[in-house]
């Protein structure tokens, strides 16, 4: 900057003295209808929908991006008074986060009622569909237990780790009730079909975790650039389907004993 200034100085007088043409035909020189000074300003000049714009970015560690993007918005709209015609758009990986929470708080309702109508199409009852549904919040136990365990910051990946988990969690009490329900009915001894049920289904959904998780406990423990991206997602999977099939084998029994209980014809 210092060489460009002296630049400047050295130069000044013949900047100064180009001849501009007039409308008459003469030559004026540069100084006379103009004041020629040295200031800094941008190198550039961008402009979006014809409007001029300034773009300030900054980078974000050792925190979520929603709390940090709300803490500056308040300090800015605090200390920084626009002049009147200006305006500040927040945008950049904000603006995308902002879209994919508002497309995930639709998908997430839709895939549940989704889940509910296949589940109800698979045992054509609503006791046998609320059974298998009282499962879904084992997702949500375990999911908010291994993000709160890692000390992992809920997101947009995360909010698919729920998703996944919905799926994986339906697939187990689908699994789980229809045999439960099987077993009661060729032993006419609710306990004994509970009891034989869980005994023939422990191995294959271990299985079906054991798989998911470990293919996906390398993105869990991983550092490196991205893993920002990934990690949440699958810390959500693996600690979420490991606190999923353990109260899958201990509080589902439990709701389907308590929903047929009742029931004449069976032994309790």
């Amino acid at each position: 900057m210092v060489r460009f200034q002296q630049e400047f100085r050295d130069n000044e007088d013949k900047i100064g003295n180009i001849l501009i043409p007039t409308m008459d035909g003469k030559q004026v020189p540069l100084k006379e209808i103009a004041d020629i000074t040295f200031i800094t300003g941008p190198a550039f000049i961008y402009r979006e929908g014809s409007s001029r714009y300034i773009g300030v970015g900054f980078s974000i560690r050792d925190r979520d991006l929603g709390s940090a993007i709300a803490e500056a918005r308040r300090k800015v709209s605090e200390q920084v008074d626009l002049p009147d015609g200006n305006k500040m758009v927040w945008a950049g990986e904000f603006e995308s986060q902002q879209r994919a929470t508002a497309r995930l708080m639709v998908i997430v309702p839709a895939a549940l009622l989704l889940i509910l109508f296949l589940l109800y199409m698979n045992f054509r009852t609503v006791k046998d569909t609320l059974i298998a549904a009282s499962a879904m919040p084992y997702a949500f136990i375990g999911g908010f237990l291994s993000l709160w365990a890692t000390g992992t910051v809920f997101g947009i990946s995360a909010g698919i780790g729920f998703i996944i988990l919905f799926g994986i969690v339906s697939i187990d009490s689908i699994l789980l009730t229809s045999l439960m329900k099987r077993k009661m009915q060729q032993t006419r001894n609710l306990r004994i079909g509970i009891d034989e049920a869980i005994h023939q289904r422990v191995r294959p959904v271990l299985m079906i975790a054991l798989m998911g998780s470990m293919g996906l406990l390398p993105a869990a423990l991983s550092n490196g650039m991205g893993s920002e991206v990934q990690k949440p997602l699958a810390i959500m999977i693996v600690g979420g389907i490991v606190t999923c099939i353990l109260l899958s084998f201990t509080v589902l029994p439990q709701v389907f004993y308590f929903a047929y209980r009742r029931e004449k014809h069976l032994r309790k």
